[in-house]
């Protein structure tokens, strides 16, 4: 089989698989963004509520520590 024939033959699914694998690629990336920023605001959340509960004050969420 001639070299040319089997990228004719195997070029369109190597080309469709390319193009998944970049989209993919991106997607992954967006994702990997909005986990790390949810990671942030859950920690950010956690230690508030924590300082809160605790009865220390807590400027984040104006709470002076009373009650």
């Amino acid at each position: 089989m001639d070299v040319w024939q089997v990228i004719g033959q195997v070029g369109f699914p190597i080309a469709v698989a390319t193009w998944l694998l970049v989209k993919l690629q991106t997607t992954l990336e967006a994702f990997t963004n909005e986990a790390i920023e949810l990671k942030i605001q859950l920690e950010a959340h956690a230690s508030r509520c924590i300082k809160c509960r605790e009865g220390k004050p807590c400027h984040t969420c104006d709470n002076d520590g009373k009650g």
